[in-house]
């Protein structure tokens, strides 16, 4: 686990080599931990957990839990002043302040107002620990979920889809146990009839099949 860990570490680093003011996801989990928020880390770096394989990310994600956004908000407002907040429908962004940056997003913050999501946070997350290191990700099932939500919503863009597909079939690669309960039920609060076609892409990775969603 304490490699695991590292990977995210590893992550960030990587990412500083592109971005002058990257963002550890480490640090904002330890904000986190310090005022009691419910969260789970998502995006770019979750995947270099699951992966092994360290990425460089523009910005750092979370889910945070519906009772504590505000709080959340808060505490990076207070610690990362550097930043521009930007509020959304769904979410609040923090924003680099660097003139001409193409994607300025260095934190984003999502509300837990989908069922997956606050279904995630509540009961589908692990609690990494190494040293003095706590940080929340989501379990590989939820994991596989939010890429396949991701994989299919029309508001990703087409530009995403490949790397979408591409982070969908490496989660699934990652395992050869997933909990196929967990993953149909996860599904299903993607949509209606969703369960069954996230457990099929899942058996069709398996076998070998280049999926395109």
């Amino acid at each position: 686990m304490k490699e695991q860990i590292e990977n995210l570490q590893k992550s960030f680093e990587l990412s500083s080599q592109h971005i002058e003011d990257a963002v550890n996801p480490l640090e904002v989990a330890a904000l986190f931990e310090s005022n009691c928020v419910s969260y789970v880390l998502i995006g770019g770096h979750m995947l270099s957990y699951y992966t092994g394989t360290a990425r460089a990310t523009v910005d750092v994600d979370f889910i945070i839990g519906g009772a504590d956004f505000e709080r959340a908000s808060k505490a990076i407002h207070k610690v990362y002043t550097q930043f521009k907040q930007h509020d959304r429908v769904y979410h609040v962004t923090y924003d680099s302040r660097r003139p001409n940056v193409k994607d300025p997003e260095r934190i984003d913050l999502v509300k837990d107002s989908f069922p997956l999501f606050s279904t995630i946070v509540q009961k589908y997350c692990i609690v990494l620990r190494a040293k003095q290191q706590v940080v929340k990700i989501p379990t590989i099932e939820a994991a596989i979920a939010l890429k396949f939500a991701a994989s299919i919503s029309p508001n990703r863009g087409d530009e995403n889809k490949p790397i979408d597909n591409a982070d969908l079939m490496k989660l699934i690669r990652t395992t050869s146990k997933f909990d196929e309960k967990v993953l149909l039920a996860l599904g299903e609060l993607i949509y209606s009839g969703g369960g069954k076609e996230l457990i099929a892409v899942v058996n069709d990775v398996k076998q070998g099949k280049t999926i395109s969603l």
